[in-house]
């Protein structure tokens, strides 16, 4: 696992990024993985309002042990062969078909970024600390298989989005996940992932993966694939989240996907990337985030 270079040293943070509060690292040394690069900030005329909705964790809980299903847009390239350059394990990506049409970059019109995936014909899940729940001013933009700008496939503006509203010490790792609702139904021709919780009989194996755009590799402008990745520990938040992992991560992968892929059939996010360290990297993770899917898709057809 290559080492993680501090969040502020990331952030060579100006007066467009100063309407956002940075998290303090962690008790075990972890910080968020939020990309910066003010000359990458985009005009607006004026900052499109985001709506907010907030699910209650209770409700979501009550819900039951759901599986949010994938589209039926599955034929996809096989996953790679691990690709290691030193200590550094995350390789280049160039394949743009499903799955990887599903997964993009998400920007604030303030020069932020981070990653998320369609789980949904509009639904994009990604970090809630990727999500402007503090009152910053900004619009957002989720751009799929964005490499070098949208040369593949067009993006979407952020028309809403939700969370939980719930930010205890405990589970901040672990409710670190947040949805977000796209003007447009672009996961119906790119396809869309599902969503569920983690198997824990899938502990200490090499077979996940992660793709996110972080700063230190082409300035976050393409995607970055991480293949045989292990998870060693789970929680402690309700026993399910966050997934513990080690996968490689640096500013801009924040919010990018967690999954496994038995070599058939559709694609589940298990968790979307939080934080990152020196030994370990945070997956949020959880039978809440899986509900909260299904329940987006049913508020936001």
């Amino acid at each position: 696992m290559v080492g993680i270079t501090r969040l502020a040293a990331v952030l060579s943070l100006g007066s467009a990024a100063a309407a956002f509060t940075i998290p303090e690292v962690d008790k075990n040394g972890n910080q968020v993985q939020i990309g910066f690069d003010p000359s990458a900030a985009f005009f607006v005329e004026s900052v499109e309002k985001v709506d907010v909705k907030v699910y209650d964790p209770a409700t979501l809980s009550a819900m039951g042990n759901l599986v949010a299903e994938p589209s039926n847009s599955t034929a996809a390239a096989a996953p790679s062969k691990r690709y290691i350059i030193g200590n550094d394990d995350r390789q280049a990506w160039t394949d743009g078909n499903y799955p990887y049409s599903s997964i993009g970059k998400i920007q604030w019109s303030n020069g932020v970024w981070c990653t998320g995936t369609l789980v949904g014909p509009r639904h994009v899940l990604t970090a809630r600390h990727c999500t402007p729940i503090n009152g910053e001013q900004v619009s957002i933009r989720f751009s799929p298989f964005f490499f070098d700008g949208e040369t593949r496939y067009p993006g979407s503006q952020v028309t809403n989005i939700i969370w939980t509203g719930a930010r205890d010490n405990d589970c901040d790792q672990g409710q670190d996940w947040a949805l977000h609702i796209l003007q447009d139904r672009i996961g119906e021709p790119r396809g869309y992932f599902g969503a569920r919780t983690f198997n824990t009989d899938d502990m200490n194996k090499n077979f996940l993966y992660h793709v996110g755009y972080p700063g230190d590799r082409d300035n976050g402008n393409r995607p970055i694939k991480f293949s045989n990745g292990r998870a060693h520990s789970i929680g402690p938040c309700f026993g399910d989240s966050p997934v513990r992992t080690d996968i490689d991560a640096m500013g801009g992968q924040s919010g990018g996907p967690l999954w496994e892929y038995s070599g058939q059939g559709g694609r589940y996010v298990m968790g979307v990337l939080s934080t990152g360290g020196p030994s370990e990297t945070a997956f949020a993770s959880g039978q809440q985030m899986v509900n909260a899917v299904a329940a987006a898709r049913n508020d936001f057809p």
